[in-house]
């Protein structure tokens, strides 16, 4: 029997959550008061829709709410998204919610300790905070278009721009070992182009212009990145464009990393800029338009600097990242919700990227999956997903050579981490053991039958 999901929002998480999980066989029902979301999301896809606030039991029975078994609650109102699980839990008795919070009053810990024991909310996702964290990441590894950790932080999944410079161009990937011996890599999938590449045999090459996501032991990080031509440092100073929450928030986690970074923040809006000079005594604020040349000529952007494009405008954030580049700065990280704009990047030489709705899908998609999922990101490109399992002692994979388990031909593994700690680079005689956590690169088509070779045996208990 299919899982039966109500999706509460239609906005650019729902439906980005709505794509994914209809592809996968659920049962999905959108609630959303606007008329035009409802009829692009059942247009597009093969679910349900009701049109009407989610926070109204009758509009949540209209959606089926008797018989669903997971409510996942991500409007653009915080109230809504409470009054929704609250309903749901306390008459309905809906065992699994997942709800979106984005202000942060509403994140204080006596408020998360409410959503928690009293409204029995299973996950609360942050947008604001997952975002701003994701842009450090990226800022604190410059030579990454794409920055994740699985494993338990043990190994880190890179996303690598590979230009001429490249010292691997050309070469089959099985030679890697040959030429690195003391690194532990696997590359997962490339990106070339429109075309999505899983690396088969160890013959696939890589070329110019190509995006590639690769494996490493976290520790190796640098030399990972030197290897595929990328030597960047952390930069000391960072302009911020953009003063609203992801922003503020941007500039409070680098401080608190990097007390001695020097941090310019570039706002508009004069009440936004005003309030960041309230909150960031140690940050310089320039009141004006980021698309101004006089105004990045102000903030001094040189070689070396990272530029982090944080403002709610697509747009805009693709704009200034190309003036800032042109003014000198060495890095640059943007904002983008739009999924066309993405492969507008790589074309532009430009580096960073990051996706709010791919993030807050995949710290969902986390929750949703079955089986011991650790860990969910959903690459940029949205070919698929990067994910960590533990292997339960009753999977089907457990006690078997690699080369023996039929995964999907499009799934390619990147790293087995042992309970000693060990990483170890996948290879065909490997043996998967109870307790191992693996990391691999999952298409969306072929993740209902990775999740069947993951899921426990009922038979074993």
């Amino acid at each position: 029997m299919k899982q039966k999901i109500i999706i509460c929002g239609a906005g650019r998480v729902g439906i980005s959550i709505t794509e994914h999980l209809s592809n996968e066989g659920f049962d999905i029902t959108v609630i959303d008061s606007n008329v035009d979301a409802i009829q692009k999301a059942t247009e597009l896809y093969d679910v349900q829709g009701v049109l009407g606030l989610a926070s109204h039991p009758n509009v949540l029975e209209d959606a089926g709410i008797n018989d669903a078994d997971m409510i996942i609650a991500v409007t653009q109102s915080d109230e809504i998204n409470i009054a929704a699980c609250h309903i749901a839990k306390s008459i309905f008795s809906t065992p699994t919610m997942i709800i979106r919070i984005r202000s942060k009053a509403y994140l204080e810990p006596r408020y998360v300790e409410y959503l928690l024991k009293d409204v029995k909310v299973n996950r609360i996702i942050s947008p604001e905070d997952e975002v701003a964290s994701a842009i450090v990441n990226q800022w604190r590894t410059p030579g990454a278009f794409d920055v994740a950790e699985f494993a338990r932080s043990s190994v880190t999944m890179l996303g690598v721009s590979c230009k001429n410079d490249c010292p691997i161009l050309d070469t089959p990937l099985r030679n890697l070992i040959d030429l690195f011996p003391d690194l532990s890599v696997t590359v997962m999938a490339i990106i070339r182009g429109t075309i999505l590449i899983v690396p088969r045999g160890g013959d696939d090459i890589i070329l110019s212009g190509d995006r590639v996501y690769l494996a490493c032991p976290t520790m190796q990080i640098d030399r990972t990145l030197k290897a595929f031509g990328h030597a960047e440092i952390t930069a000391e100073k960072v302009t911020i464009s953009g003063a609203g929450a992801i922003g503020i928030r941007v500039a409070e986690e680098i401080h608190k990393i990097s007390p001695e970074t020097n941090l310019t923040i570039l706002e508009l809006d004069k009440d936004k800029a005003r309030h960041a000079a309230e909150t960031l005594e140690y940050a310089t604020i320039i009141s004006g338009d980021s698309l101004d040349p006089e105004i990045i000529k102000e903030a001094r952007l040189g070689q070396g600097e990272t530029y982090i494009a944080a403002t709610n405008n697509d747009e805009v954030n693709i704009l200034s990242s190309l003036l800032a580049k042109r003014s000198g700065a060495s890095h640059t990280v943007a904002l983008i919700n739009l999924p066309v704009f993405i492969p507008l990047f790589n074309s532009l030489d430009l580096e960073g990227v990051v996706s709010p709705p791919n993030l807050t899908s995949s710290s969902i998609l986390q929750e949703v999956r079955s089986g011991q999922i650790e860990h969910v990101h959903s690459i940029i490109e949205e070919f698929g997903e990067i994910i960590s399992f533990e292997a339960l002692k009753s999977s089907s994979i457990v006690g078997k050579k690699l080369k023996d388990i039929k995964l999907p031909k499009d799934v390619s593994l990147g790293a087995i981490v042992k309970e000693d700690q060990s990483i170890l680079s996948p290879r065909g005689v490997t043996i998967i053991e109870a307790g191992d956590i693996v990391v691999m690169f999952v298409p969306v088509k072929s993740m209902k039958k990775v999740e069947e070779l993951l899921s426990v045996n009922l038979d074993f208990f």
